[in-house]
């Protein structure tokens, strides 16, 4: 963790330089510029952090307004940056080719800040629309019927993701009517005072045949004991390297591998997870990451984690650490996964050609 962190602020510290060397380029330089840009580019590359200290010390409306202000500012940056990146490049060839770069410095800054701004508004108005994906499948493992499931993930709720988020995803939830729910990890990032009355909210649609939740990395990183509290609070059976009998298929969970474990050969090992699930049951397993293990016997495996990128760009950047792409796969042996995008945000409150989703399964007996 302190790796990653280390990482992360040394690449956004960077970003900030980048992008303020723009102004400090297309603005008369003066003293003045300077130890403002310096200042500003200081608190903003830490502001994460002092959003973290605030949430840390209960101040719940200060940490709010500040981590709104931080965080959309950061979906901003990231924005600005790869824009102003991809005028550069233009620049670049175009020195290389013996043309006129036609964009000075003042007005390659202002096009891409309204470029980006553009964006950055989209992104807000994206992150807000819930998309129910339904999939089809059918199976000789049922020997009539249907049954459906509804797979929500990474809701990450906490300081900005709240009630709004979860009126949206529990009247997706009403409408679409699920016999089981499904929560794929992250659905908690705080731990803070509200927590309770976020569980009520989720709690308010009850699937005839149950609800069931996974751990995912972020539940562990606030805080193992109040994430699963929380879970169980908002109705769920937390599924912790276990697997249940729900309705007429088997739901098997495993936790995240962030998660410690007595013993990290098997604690979450798949295969043992599922061995006294391998049966002529239909077989789901719930695994956070989108990471398939080639000796556990499930028919689906539904996951989260990646948010289809969340931002367009880093689509490219999770399929290369995953190798798999967001929505449904069949693997070489037959089996399924499918890699839910999310329905709430990470970082920036934005998303950029990843719009949110709940999934609805239905699994259908090929008999009917």
């Amino acid at each position: 963790m302190l790796t990653f962190m280390s990482v992360a602020l040394l690449i956004y510290g960077s970003m900030h330089l980048y992008a303020f060397g723009k102004v400090w380029l297309a603005f008369p330089h003066s003293s003045g510029l300077a130890l403002t840009l310096m200042l500003a580019g200081t608190a903003l590359t830490f502001s994460p952090f002092i959003v973290w200290y605030m949430e840390r010390q209960g101040w719940h409306s200060t940490t709010v307004v500040t981590a709104w202000a931080s965080y959309t500012w950061m979906g901003f940056l990231f924005l600005f940056f790869c824009i102003s990146l991809v005028f550069d490049l233009g620049h670049a060839l175009a020195a290389l080719l013996n043309f006129r770069w036609l964009l000075s410095d003042s007005m390659a800054l202002g096009t891409a800040g309204l470029l980006a701004f553009i964006a950055l508004g989209y992104g807000l108005i994206e992150a807000r629309q819930i998309r129910v994906e339904e999939i089809r499948i059918t199976t000789p493992k049922l020997a009539s019927g249907r049954i459906t499931l509804a797979q929500v993930s990474d809701l990450h709720l906490g300081v900005m993701n709240g009630d709004a988020l979860l009126d949206r995803v529990t009247s997706k939830l009403r409408e679409t009517k699920p016999d089981i729910v499904v929560a794929t990890g992250d659905i908690v990032d705080a731990e803070g005072d509200n927590l309770d009355a976020l569980a009520r909210r989720l709690k308010s649609y009850a699937p005839p045949v149950g609800a069931y939740a996974v751990i995912g990395n972020h539940e562990y990183y606030v805080g193992l004991g109040n994430s699963v509290r929380f879970l169980r609070n908002a109705g769920f059976t937390v599924l912790r390297n276990e697997s249940v009998k729900a309705g007429s298929i088997i739901l098997a969970g495993i936790d995240d591998p962030s998660v410690p474990t007595p013993d990290q050969q098997t604690g979450r090992d798949a295969g043992k997870t599922l061995a006294a699930a391998a049966t002529k049951d239909f077989v789901i397993l719930l695994r956070h990451q989108p990471v398939v293990d080639s000796s556990a016997p499930f028919d689906l495996q539904l996951s989260g984690h990646i948010h289809g990128g969340q931002i367009f760009s880093f689509a490219y950047v999770t399929r290369l650490v995953y190798g798999v792409n967001t929505g449904l796969t069949k693997l070489a042996d037959g089996r399924l996964l499918y890699v839910n995008r999310g329905a709430g945000t990470w970082g920036p409150p934005i998303r950029l050609f990843a719009p949110p989703e709940i999934t609805l399964i239905t699994i259908e007996s090929e008999n009917r």
